[in-house]
């Protein structure tokens, strides 16, 4: 497996310590949704926000062109056909692997047990802080690379 290409900038809480930068990949078919959490996570300077995508497939080939090590995906959405999409996500990112956090409006428990099974770090509401949004991002993105390392 291959490690995460992270990019380092200088920390702004620690002078002198790089930082690594999270590349994040949101996709949901709601275009002020996804204009609002790039908004929200374009705050954070260690997050750069590298793709928007408002339907799975859009979302797919993002991915494979920018590699995110993490992707925001909701799967509510009414633009794929595509029956599992945390999996095929995850298998059409085999060679760099990325956490998929899914990021949903209402929680459903038969869709929660199908996403965490199929492979996603993550189940949580849209609704959510955004500091713990950061916290969330933070530690699947530690995970992934912990996995990969």
């Amino acid at each position: 497996m291959c490690a995460l290409s992270h990019v380092e900038r200088p920390s702004t809480t620690t002078p002198g310590l790089p930082m690594k930068i999270i590349k994040v990949l949101i996709v949901d078919e709601y275009l002020a949704v996804r204009q609002a959490l790039a908004s929200r996570l374009r705050a954070f300077p260690h997050i750069e926000v590298v793709a928007t995508a408002g339907d799975f497939d859009q979302g797919l080939k993002s991915a494979r062109t920018t590699q995110p090590d993490v992707i925001l995906l909701e799967l509510k959405g009414s633009g794929s056909l595509v029956s599992n999409p945390v999996g095929a996500m995850n298998k059409a990112l085999a060679g760099h692997p990325a956490g998929i956090i899914v990021l949903t409006s209402y929680a459903e428990d038969d869709e929660r047990k199908a996403a965490l099974d199929a492979g996603a770090r993550r189940y949580l509401l849209k609704h959510i802080d955004s500091a713990r949004l950061l916290a969330e991002i933070e530690a699947v993105a530690s995970e992934v690379t912990n996995q990969v390392s």
